[in-house]
């Protein structure tokens, strides 16, 4: 079982590997449309969760194929670099995150408009310095 610094560091490392690999030596152009967002891995060391984003939503389920396409070849590369003795398994998640935040900004946005309504909330949730 592995340390959470050891964990950290790890992930750290394949979330680097992984994003090297698909903007410079992968030569598939869906690569180009990927973000790799983060990295978890469980706490033996034998699975890793790769979260990513897409530029274009509709480039969702070509970027999916890809990654799976090209599964046997990042785990390898992964391997290599965080240097193991078993490569943990490489999965890919897509990360909602960027589209959860992008659904509550538009909500704020018919809610309070941006004329003044947000800003002004936002200098009102400041702490005053005379308190």
């Amino acid at each position: 079982m592995a340390s959470e610094r050891r964990r950290r560091q790890i992930a750290r490392t394949i979330q680097q590997r992984l994003a090297r690999v698909l903007l410079y030596e992968l030569k598939d152009p869906r690569a180009d449309f990927l973000t790799v967002t983060g990295v978890e891995i469980n706490d033996d060391l034998t699975l890793a969760r790769v979260r990513y984003t897409v530029l274009d939503p509709s480039a969702r389920g070509r970027v999916a194929a890809m990654l799976e396409h090209a599964h046997g070849f990042l785990r390898r590369q992964v391997a290599a670099a965080v240097r193991l003795r078993t490569a943990p398994q490489v999965v890919f998640e897509y990360d909602r995150g960027a589209e959860a935040a992008a659904r509550i900004d538009a909500i704020l946005d018919r809610v309070l408009p941006r004329e003044g309504g947000r800003e002004e909330l936002r200098e009102e949730d400041q702490p005053d310095d005379d308190a």
